[in-house]
């Protein structure tokens, strides 16, 4: 079978993203070199929402079929629309697609958030390649910008020492020495440990050992969680720094500081007892620094309230 016969599937995990779909759908629909298939699963948005995303789907890719999200048949269809009425989390959402690939006869699924942009027509055939030249490489992935031009690929996991002290990094973090930001990679595919999971290509054959991607977290944590499956299996990711993919991500789109923390930690906490090997007292000691975490977290939310509440006050004197 040739790469051009070699079925790809695209999943599109939706939470109210009607503003960021177009034109991740147009990237993905410009693609060439892969007999490609759209997977678009909505995560219980908004009724309002989800009638705007189905007529962006409809208008985008007008073959593609509408369906639930645990369908009793799959279609042989280029593109679906996957309705989820429960929203389970990150990983649950991209395995009702990740499923529907795998049903499908997919060899690889893109994992890509709706606010990611690929204007590189090639940029999935180009990781396809790179994915299977090589029976163990589990996960293939390209540089991701955001907005600002920094780099999300490739991401390190923290070391015990490094996420003890978050705390104190996050009270004097001006005053330590900062991370040198990546500026320059190097020209060829190279070997990384942990990707961003905003978009990155996965073997469906790396899926199955995993037995898909664990649903134990509902969000955060699951690049590190893709880490340790990775190296505890024997596989490896790679990275193709020519090949480069915009994630288009809003700071202000990501909700309530605080619950956003509340859920880090609990999945913080899910990632180590299963993953992290530290041990009890290990695990302890990570625990109460995510709690002063959380409590610096805390303080910051009542001093903007009190701030924001007392610069009102003022404007209405």
């Amino acid at each position: 079978m040739t790469r051009a016969q070699s079925r790809v599937g695209a999943v599109v995990l939706t939470y109210n993203s009607a503003d960021d779909l177009p034109d991740c759908l147009a990237g993905l629909r410009a693609q060439r070199g892969v007999d490609l298939q759209v997977i678009v699963v909505d995560n219980a948005s908004k009724l309002d929402e989800r009638a705007r995303m189905k007529a962006i789907f409809h208008d985008v890719l007008p073959e593609g079929l509408i369906l639930a999200a645990k369908p009793t048949s799959y279609p042989d269809a280029s593109a679906v629309f996957l309705c989820n009425d429960v929203n389970a989390g990150y990983s649950a959402g991209n395995n009702i697609g990740a499923r529907f690939a795998a049903e499908s006869g997919c060899k690889a699924v893109l994992i890509v958030n709706p606010d990611v942009r690929i204007e590189d027509p090639d940029y999935l055939a180009n990781l396809f390649d790179l994915i299977t030249a090589d029976a163990k490489t589990a996960v293939a992935c390209s540089t991701v910008t955001n907005l600002f031009g920094k780099h999300e690929n490739p991401m390190i996991e923290p070391g015990f020492v490094e996420e003890l002290l978050w705390p104190v990094k996050m009270v004097f973090g001006r005053l330590l020495p900062r991370q040198r930001a990546v500026t320059t990679l190097p020209a060829h595919a190279l070997k990384v440990e942990k990707v961003t999971g905003a978009c990155f290509l996965i073997r469906m054959d790396f899926l199955r050992v995993i037995r898909f991607f664990d649903e134990s977290v509902f969000l955060y944590c699951e690049e590190s969680i893709l880490y340790a499956q990775v190296r505890a299996t024997g596989w490896k990711m790679l990275m193709n720094p020519g090949r480069h993919a915009l994630h288009a991500h809003r700071t202000t789109a990501k909700g309530d500081q605080l619950t956003r923390y509340q859920n880090w930690a609990k999945s913080r906490t899910q990632f180590h007892a299963a993953y992290g090997g530290y041990g009890v007292l290990g695990q302890a000691l990570l625990a109460g620094s995510r709690s002063l975490v959380l409590g610096l977290v805390r303080m910051r939310t009542l001093l903007k309230r009190v701030l924001s509440r007392a610069a009102q006050m003022r404007g209405g004197a």
